[in-house]
């Protein structure tokens, strides 16, 4: 059994973090950026009018990705899901998958990796 270590720990990290760093950009300036200047030439408004340090792509990856319901409300007060699901192609959703994916893989390595190595010592 390989033993969880700072040799292992740290490498597997850095793919993740790289992961979620390229997905983060490639979506937001692939799709977000297409999805509203799309909605802007067609006189509607910015669906999502606040980014917190980025965060508007995580609520653009969410609208487009999970299905309408409890985790992803069609009157959500931060983000016009219907409008984003009518201008979102399949490239959007493949790209919104890969860019959730990453980040929770970022979130639970980091998580389950730091804990291990702190009992570890």
């Amino acid at each position: 059994m390989i033993e969880l270590s700072k040799d292992v720990f740290f490498p597997v990290f850095g793919v993740c973090v790289f992961a979620m760093a390229i997905s983060w950009i490639a979506f937001a300036r692939l799709s977000m950026a297409r999805i509203e200047s799309e909605m802007q030439r067609d006189g509607l408004p910015r669906p999502c009018s606040w980014d917190g340090i980025g965060y508007r792509a995580l609520w653009y990856a969410y609208a487009i990705v999970l299905p309408v319901g409890p985790w992803n409300p069609s009157n959500d007060p931060t983000i016009d899901v219907p409008a984003v699901r009518r201008y979102a192609t399949p490239f959007d959703r493949k790209l919104g998958l890969f860019f959730m994916v990453a980040g929770l893989l970022f979130v639970f390595v980091g998580l389950v990796g730091g804990i291990a190595l702190d009992l570890h010592k």
